[in-house]
């Protein structure tokens, strides 16, 4: 029987980390090793698989910026372009993982099956994660039912879509979960099971951007004041997303000034700090009347990922807004 063709992109994280002893799962650094070294370190991977290995970058993740997600989609399309590629399994550090699922989620429109897969533990540790998360990770993107479900992203034995999934831990292995969504599947000794139905979030008409704009994140706080949001937009900020307190609660103090800001140029998009639930619109402000855009339950980091794609591709207002809609709509 012949074996599927999987395409594995390195771009370096936890699960390439290596620490001083065995023993040691939180003190490492990462992106220590080569992909090739860790898809060595699975036998049953070639066993199973036809495997190609890429590494276009060898990073920890909090050093990744949306510059490298050009070079990561580029090789992805090229992967999604091969009719003999089965799946793609992207391995990632986790501290940004969730904003990489997220990209690739928006952007990359194809029926194939994405998977992005790390670690919570280095390669050299007794306890070591990464081994199993990556056949895991395989076997998913192996599936047949995994296709059309765009960007997943499978950790300790769940899969996650890369829209929804969040990192909710900073050291455990169970540090993944989908706040609201829940996981749509989980994996277990190489068998998937899947909990709902093929689906996935609408993407842009890709073009890569020949430069990111500029979109930053205003967070509420007690006491906060608009010296963020007005040095934002000095920087050149062509969006801002405001992480309100509640239900995306703007304090009254610099109200008038996020009223403007569409106005001037800069779009603004209201969303809830760090918390579960969904934002309603015109709860604050006549969201429509001022170019306001919501972003129901989506977490701050993830409106910026989509007000970026829009901005990049042309969109202006309202058509984010519609977008935005119809991402959650699809959900």
């Amino acid at each position: 029987m012949k074996k599927p063709r999987l395409a594995l992109i390195g771009t370096g994280g936890t699960i390439a980390g290596a620490a001083s002893a065995a023993s040691v799962s939180t003190d490492y650094k990462p992106a220590s090793l080569s992909l090739a070294a860790v898809v060595d370190t699975v036998p049953e991977l070639r066993q199973r698989y036809d495997i190609e290995v890429s590494q276009p970058m060898q990073l920890a993740s909090y050093d990744v910026r949306p510059a490298h997600w050009l070079d990561l989609h580029r090789d992805v399309m090229h992967a999604v372009n091969n009719p003999a590629i089965s799946g793609i399994v992207i391995t990632h550090g986790t501290d940004t993982l969730e904003e990489t699922a997220t990209f690739l989620h928006l952007s990359v429109n194809s029926e194939k099956p994405i998977i992005v897969v790390g670690a919570m533990r280095p390669a050299t540790a007794y306890s070591a994660d990464g081994p199993a998360n990556l056949l895991d990770a395989c076997s998913v993107a192996a599936c047949p039912d995994a296709r059309g479900r765009g960007t997943l992203v499978v950790m300790n034995g769940r899969i996650h879509s890369g829209l929804w999934v969040t990192k909710r831990h900073v050291s455990s292995v169970e540090a993944f979960d989908s706040p609201l969504a829940g996981a749509v599947g989980e994996v277990a000794d190489l068998a998937v099971q899947w909990f709902r139905a093929p689906g996935r979030a609408p993407t842009v008409a890709w073009q890569a951007p020949a430069v990111w704009p500029r979109v930053d994140i205003a967070v509420a706080y007690a006491g906060v004041d608009d010296t963020a949001i007005q040095a934002f937009v000095a920087a050149g900020a062509k969006g801002i997303v405001h992480a309100g307190f509640g239900n995306a609660n703007t304090p009254t103090a610099y109200r008038a000034l996020v009223q403007s800001l569409p106005a001037q140029g800069v779009m603004v998009a209201r969303c809830s700090r760090w918390i579960p639930g969904s934002v309603t619109r015109a709860s604050v402000y006549d969201d429509a009347a001022h170019g306001i855009l919501t972003a129901g339950p989506l977490p701050p980091h993830k409106v910026r990922i989509a007000m970026m794609l829009g901005l990049a591709h042309g969109l202006n207002g309202p058509a984010l807004q519609i977008w935005i809609d119809q991402i959650l709509q699809s959900a």
